[in-house]
C-alpha cells in the first residue's frame, strides 16, 4: 500500500519538474523580459527624478517670489471655505493661503459624515430642513446643493428659515468658529469668494466628491458665484479631478488647483483668483486650471479653451 506521506511527495516531485521544465524551456524569454522590465523602471525612474528635480527648482523660485506674488494680492476680499469631514488637511492650507493674500476668511465649514451617509433619523432631520417628504437620499442631495448653494450666493434670506443655520444647528454641518446668528448674517451674499478644498486618502468608507461637493461647485456657478476647488498632488478624494471632469462645468468658468500641498500650488490659487475676481480680458473667461496634472503650475496666457 502506498502511504499518503508518499503520495503527497511525489505529486510535489511531479509539479517541481514540470515547473522547472517550463523554466528551463522558457529562460531565454525570460531573460530578455527581465532585461526589458529593467531599462523600463530605470527610464521611469529616471523621468521621475527629473520632474522632482524640475518641480524643486519651480518651489525654490516660488518661495522667493512668494511675497511679491502672493502677500497681499487679495487685500479686502471675502472667502467662505467648504471641505468634508475627513479630508479637511487642503482647507487648511487654503485659510493660509487666502490669509497671507489678505482674504478675510469668513469661515471654514465641514459637511459631516453623518450628511453623506444618511441614516433614518438623520434623513427625517434633513427633510425636515429642507421642507419636503421625499425619502430618496440621492434627491435629498441635490436638493440640500440647490439650497446650500443659493444660501451662500445670496446670503440669508429675510425670514426666520437659513439652511445654514439649521444644518449647524442639528449638526450636520461644522464650523471653525462660533456662528452666532449675527455672523450668519456675514456669510453669503455678493462678491463672497468661495473655496472647496478636499484631498489626500480618505477615510474608508467616504462618499466620494459626487455626493456634494461636486453639486455644490455646480450650483455655485449657476449662481454667478466666484468658485475656486482646491487639492493636493496625492489625491485619493478625486474633487479636483471630478470638477474638471464634469460636464456642467465650462471650461476657465472656475479656478482649479491640484497642487495646494507646494509653495507654487498656493501662489497659483492667489493668482488664479486675482484673475478670476477682476476678469481683466474680455475676449477670455477669467478662470482656470493649475497644477502638476493640469499642464500649467501658474496662470499665464489664457488657453484657447478659455476663449469666450
Amino acid at each position: 500500500m502506498i502511504s499518503w506521506r508518499y503520495h503527497v511527495v511525489s505529486i510535489v516531485a511531479v509539479v517541481l519538474a514540470f515547473g522547472l521544465g517550463i523554466l528551463a524551456g522558457t529562460s531565454v524569454v525570460n531573460e530578455e523580459f527581465l532585461r526589458e522590465l529593467r531599462e523600463n523602471t530605470e527610464e521611469a525612474q529616471a523621468q521621475r527624478d527629473a520632474a522632482e528635480a524640475e518641480l524643486a527648482i519651480h518651489e525654490r523660485v516660488a518661495r522667493e517670489l512668494q511675497p511679491i506674488l502672493r502677500d497681499g494680492v487679495l487685500e479686502g476680499r471675502e472667502a467662505i471655505v467648504l471641505t468634508t469631514e475627513g479630508v479637511e488637511g487642503p482647507a487648511r492650507r487654503v485659510i493660509e493661503e487666502l490669509a497671507a493674500a489678505g482674504v478675510e476668511p469668513l469661515t471654514t465649514i465641514s459637511l459631516t459624515r453623518r450628511l453623506l451617509e444618511l441614516d433614518p433619523d438623520d434623513l427625517a432631520v434633513l427633510q425636515e430642513i429642507l421642507g419636503t417628504t421625499s425619502g430618496d437620499e440621492t434627491s435629498l442631495h441635490v436638493e440640500l446643493a440647490q439650497e446650500l448653494a443659493a444660501r451662500l450666493a445670496f446670503g440669508p434670506d429675510a425670514g426666520p428659515d437659513d439652511v445654514l443655520a439649521d444644518l449647524l444647528d442639528r449638526g450636520l454641518v461644522t464650523a471653525d468658529r462660533d456662528l452666532d446668528h449675527e455672523a450668519l448674517q456675514e456669510i453669503g451674499g455678493a462678491g463672497q469668494l468661495v473655496a472647496l478644498a478636499a484631498g489626500g486618502t480618505p477615510p474608508e468608507g467616504l462618499p466620494d466628491p459626487a455626493v456634494l461637493l461636486l453639486p455644490l461647485s455646480e450650483d455655485l456657478l449657476q449662481n454667478q458665484v466666484p468658485v475656486a476647488v482646491v487639492g493636493p498632488r496625492e489625491d485619493g478624494y478625486g474633487l479636483v479631478e471630478a470638477v474638471r471632469a464634469s460636464g456642467a462645468v465650462p471650461d476657465c468658468s472656475l479656478v482649479t488647483v491640484d497642487h495646494i500641498d507646494l509653495t507654487i500650488g498656493g501662489i497659483a490659487l492667489v493668482m488664479g483668483i486675482d484673475r478670476l475676481l477682476d476678469d481683466r480680458d474680455p475676449a477670455f473667461l477669467p478662470g482656470g486650471d493649475y497644477g502638476v496634472r493640469a499642464g500649467a503650475l501658474l496662470p499665464g496666457d489664457p488657453p484657447a479653451s478659455c476663449r469666450r
